[in-house]
C-alpha cells in the first residue's frame, strides 16, 4: 500500500572555532548552505521504494540560545510517496528528523505480517544507526 506523507527535518548549524569577528561567516548563511547541500543528498536519495515529489527550503532559518552558543536550525519539508509505511523508516530515524504527517491514505489497517515487517524494519534501522555511531 503507497503511502504519501510530508516529512520535516531541521539542519542544526554552529559557528566553527574561535575566529575573529571580521572571518567569521554569518549563522544563518552557514544554515542555509548546510540546508542545500542537505536537500540535495535528499532528492538524490539511495533508499529504495521512496520517491520524492515536492523538496521546500523556503522556510526561514531561525536561531535559538543553547547555552553560550547560539545555534542555527534550517528547515526543510518535503513531500515523498513510499511503496510501504516501512520505506519510511529510514527517513524517520535521522536526527534532523522533526515531525511526519501521513497526507494520503486516511486511514491505515495493518495486518499482523505488516506490523512485523514495519517492526522488523524499524530494529533493522535501529541497529544500523548504533552501529554508526560507534
Amino acid at each position: 500500500m503507497a503511502v504519501k506523507a510530508r516529512i520535516r527535518f531541521d539542519f542544526k548549524a554552529t559557528t566553527s572555532g574561535r575566529k575573529f569577528f571580521w572571518q567569521r561567516q554569518n549563522l544563518r548563511e552557514i544554515a542555509t548552505d548546510l540546508r542545500s547541500q542537505q536537500a540535495s543528498i535528499l532528492k538524490n536519495m539511495p533508499f529504495q521504494g521512496l520517491n520524492v515529489e515536492n523538496l521546500d527550503l523556503d522556510q526561514e532559518v531561525y536561531i535559538i540560545q543553547d547555552g553560550a552558543d547560539e545555534v542555527a536550525f534550517a528547515p526543510v519539508e518535503l513531500v515523498v510517496e513510499a511503496d510501504s509505511i516501512e520505506d519510511l523508516m529510514p527517513l524517520t530515524l535521522r536526527e534532523e528528523f522533526r515531525k511526519i504527517k501521513v497526507l494520503e491514505p486516511n486511514q491505515i489497517s495493518l495486518s499482523n505480517g505488516d506490523v512485523e515487517r514495519l517492526l522488523f524494519k524499524v530494529n533493522e534501522e535501529y541497529r544500523d544507526e548504533i552501529l554508526c555511531q560507534d
